[in-house]
């Protein structure tokens, strides 16, 4: 990716970005989950369907963060126009409760590596993100508090 021109890079990144989206669980209503699962316990097909949907959406959902995380650290010191986007789509997995422990890590390990390599000129790559893209990386590299 660091050798890639920057147009195919970000062209790359909003694709991802969609399929990053996608993967994510919405959150249902209980009525409708308490359906389905009425429905799924009838037939063993569809709970096999079932099985590989959520195969499928967590390989792409795997696919789609490692993208993203391979295009922000692929520029360790600069800030590509790609990059607010990529950190704000990634920050979004990291608090998912469907996501593998793993993509959680990765997610958190990319965000705080970003911050570390970026720190001594922070003024300057701050201005590149919005207000909302700020607070995904924040929420993602700041440690809760315990009493918070």
């Amino acid at each position: 990716l660091a050798a890639m021109p920057l147009t195919d890079v970000t062209a790359l990144v909003r694709k991802q970005v969609k399929v990053a989206r996608n993967s994510i669980v919405k959150k249902r209503k209980k009525k409708a989950i308490q359906e389905e699962v009425a429905e799924a316990t009838q037939s063993p097909d569809d709970l096999a369907s079932a099985a590989a949907k959520e195969k499928d959406r967590s390989r792409r959902q795997q696919t789609s963060v490692l993208t993203l995380c391979a295009s922000v650290l692929a520029k360790p010191y600069d800030t590509p126009p790609y990059v607010p986007l990529a950190l704000a789509a990634i920050s979004k997995h990291s608090f998912e409760g469907r996501a593998s422990l793993a993509i959680r890590e990765t997610v958190k390990r990319c965000c705080a590596e970003f911050k570390k390599t970026h720190t001594d000129n922070w003024e300057a790559h701050k201005k590149c993100f919005s207000q909302e893209q700020l607070e995904a990386l924040e929420d993602v590299i700041s440690s809760p508090h315990y009493y918070s």
